[in-house]
Parts: C-alpha cells; sequence; structure tokens
C-alpha cells in the first residue's frame, strides 16, 4: 500500500495554502493579546518581558508546529514498533516465536508425535486464525495511518488560529485543548505499544505446555480449552485494540483520563465475550470452531466502530455523549412539564356533566377545615 502523499499528492499543498491565509490573522490575535496583557500589567515590571517571550514562542510555534508533529509521530512509530516490539499486525510471528521457546525444551518427543498430535493440529489452527487476524490489524493500521496523517494535516493548517488564542487569557483553554488534542493524534501508536502488552501475556498463556507434561488425554483437552479461549479472547482484542487503544491514549493526554482503565474496561467485556466464544469454539471444535472465533471478531470490530463514533460526539469536559445530553434534556423538561402540571388548578368542562368539579370543591373545603 502507498504512502499517504502519493495517494493524495495535492492535499499537502492544499493545506499549506490554509496555513499560508491564516498566519496573518494569527500574528493579529497575538499582537493584541501582547497589547492587552501590557496594558492589564502595566504596573508590573516584568510584564513587557514576560508578553514579548511569550509571543516568541507562540510565533516559533506557528512556524515549526508541522516540522516538531512530524518528529514526534516518527520517534514514537519507531519506539514502538522498534523498541517495543509491537505490532498488531504481526501477531502471527509473535505467537510463533513464543510458541518455538516453550517448545525448545521438548525434546524427548519423536517428530512423528509432534506432527500429527491432536496438540500440534491445535497450534497450526491457531497459526492459521492469527494470519487472518494479523491481516486484519494491517488493514485497520493502515486506514489508521492514513486518518492520523489527514488529520495532523488539517490541524497544522488550522493551528495558526488556535496558537494566536493563546495569548489571550479569556481564549487560553480553547488553544490549549486544541494543541493537546493534537499532541494526542500525534502519539496514536503508543496505543498499541500499551495494547500490546496485553496481547503478549495472553500469547504466552496460550503457548504454555504446563497441560501437555501430563501426557494424557484430560491435558490434551485443557490444553485445546486454553488455546481456544485465548483465540477467542484475541480475536476480539485484537481487533478492539487496534481501532480503540489509539482514541484512548488521544482522551488521556487531552483530559488525563487512565488509559490503563478504558483499556482493561474493554478487555473485561471482551473476556466476557470470549468466555460464550470459547465453550462453542470448544464445543464446535476444528475449522468450525476457528470460524466462531473470526466471526467475535468481526463483531468486536462492530462494537468498537460503535464506541468510537459514541465518543466522536463526546463533549469537551463532560464525557457526555450529544444523545445523552438531549436525553437529559428531554428529561429535564419532562420533570418540569410534570410539576408545572401538579402545580396547576385542575380545569373541567363549564357543565360538569360527570361531577367532578362539586367533588373537587367538596374535598378542598374539607381539607381546608382540617386545617
Amino acid at each position: 500500500m502507498g504512502d499517504f502523499n502519493s495517494m493524495f499528492p495535492n492535499f499537502l499543498a492544499q493545506c499549506l495554502s490554509l496555513k499560508s491565509l491564516l498566519t496573518p490573522i494569527a500574528f493579529v490575535l497575538i499582537t493584541g493579546g501582547l497589547i492587552a496583557s501590557t496594558i492589564a500589567h502595566q504596573h508590573h515590571g516584568s510584564a513587557p518581558i514576560q508578553a514579548v517571550g511569550k509571543m516568541i514562542v507562540l510565533i516559533m510555534l506557528i512556524a515549526f508546529l508541522p516540522t516538531w508533529g512530524n518528529q514526534i509521530v516518527s520517534i514514537v512509530s519507531d519506539t514502538v514498533t522498534n523498541v517495543l516490539k509491537v505490532d498488531p499486525a504481526k501477531i502471527h510471528d509473535q505467537y510463533q516465536a513464543a510458541l518455538q521457546l516453550k517448545k525448545s525444551s521438548d525434546g524427548n518427543t519423536s517428530w512423528w508425535e509432534k506432527l500429527f498430535s491432536f496438540s500440534s493440529i491445535m497450534e497450526a489452527l491457531m497459526s492459521a486464525a492469527f494470519l487472518i487476524l494479523g491481516w486484519l490489524a494491517s488493514a485497520i493500521e493502515w486506514w489508521a495511518y492514513i486518518l492520523q496523517t489527514a488529520i495532523l494535516f488539517i490541524g497544522y493548517a488550522l493551528s495558526p488560529i488556535f496558537i494566536g488564542m493563546l495569548a489571550f487569557p479569556s481564549l487560553h483553554q480553547t488553544g490549549r485543548n486544541y494543541l493537546l488534542n493534537l499532541l494526542g493524534i500525534m502519539i496514536w501508536p503508543l496505543g498499541w505499544g500499551v495494547a500490546g502488552l496485553i496481547t503478549q501475556g495472553m500469547i504466552d498463556f496460550m503457548t504454555d505446555q504446563s497441560f501437555l507434561s501430563s501426557s494424557s488425554a484430560s491435558g490434551t483437552a485443557l490444553y485445546s480449552l486454553q488455546n481456544l479461549m485465548g483465540l477467542a479472547f484475541l480475536g476480539i482484542w485484537i481487533i478492539f485494540s487496534t481501532i480503540a487503544a489509539p482514541i484512548i491514549i488521544q482522551r488521556a493526554i487531552a483530559t488525563g483520563n487512565s488509559v490503563g482503565s478504558d483499556l482493561f474496561k474493554g478487555g473485561f467485556l471482551s473476556g466476557r465475550a470470549a468466555a460464550t466464544t470459547g465453550a462453542t469454539t470448544l464445543a464446535d471444535g476444528g475449522v468450525t470452531g476457528i470460524k466462531s472465533a473470526i466471526a467475535a471478531g468481526a463483531m468486536a470490530t462492530a462494537a468498537a466502530t460503535e464506541s468510537l463514533a459514541t465518543s466522536s460526539m463526546n463533549e469537551g469536559y463532560g464525557g457526555s455523549s450529544l444523545l445523552g445530553s438531549l436525553a437529559q434534556m428531554n428529561s429535564r423538561a419532562r420533570e418540569q412539564g410534570d410539576k408545572s402540571a401538579q402545580d396547576r388548578p385542575p380545569s373541567f368542562p363549564p357543565d360538569d356533566p360527570a361531577g367532578d368539579k362539586t367533588v373537587s370543591g367538596l374535598l378542598d373545603k374539607s381539607r381546608n377545615s382540617d386545617a
């Protein structure tokens, strides 16, 4: 697959044109903020020096934000890939490496038993499933790269206005939130690095050979259950974390949310789904079981996409979605309507054919006499 600039050759040039168009507006905002800050703190001797220093920093930020941002993206991607050695698309290679490490001490078993044993067949099925999961994760990673690059280019193009807002105390928070969200987008791959820790832990669990040491039918059955449950979890987790981890890390930078808490929340939901799917795969076995695990991964993809759509409608600080806010507004309006209806006196037809008005008057008189 090609890179972003080869696929969209004019996109960067158009973003640069928009940035050049908005840069003079940013200089006007910075100048106005400098004047307002000097007037507001005219009795402080160091105020003019601080204002000039702030102006220099903001101008440097306007000029070098794209360069600094691209360097951050490159450093984070290199760290996750080469230092942490985490890549959702290479889960098959991780499984094979862990499996070979765990079986390296098993030198007493003949090659015939290794090739045709039930555990070897199960491990071959796991490898085939991880090939498919790796392909799905690779496709998601590629789309995430396209989306990240497009968002950053547009963010760089609009950044002069929001950087200029940093010069005014009343607009400082808006500019700060904008830059924090851009920083969160820059470090999207770090979310995959954190999620990869859980993936590697599950692979270590799946490749553990403890059940096979007994060389019994029950040990082989338990090892199969161990692998099928792990596959059911990873079939959901790989898809979920590849989509959601970048958004979770971005939200953590912008709002201070806990990355581990949000990831484990998704992991526990994945585990609950895996418990049901694992039982199904154990009953079905073989290729049918693999199909069930892949279907579970597809269901997780839909659920993760729905979660991201909901997250994109969240408000900045409250964390409630747009739909949730409308529901709360409707609930408050209904409560106010019910309260106003209780406060209003009941109305009756002029001729009072059912006698309701007469009965209501008698009840009112009775309450007044008791009071």
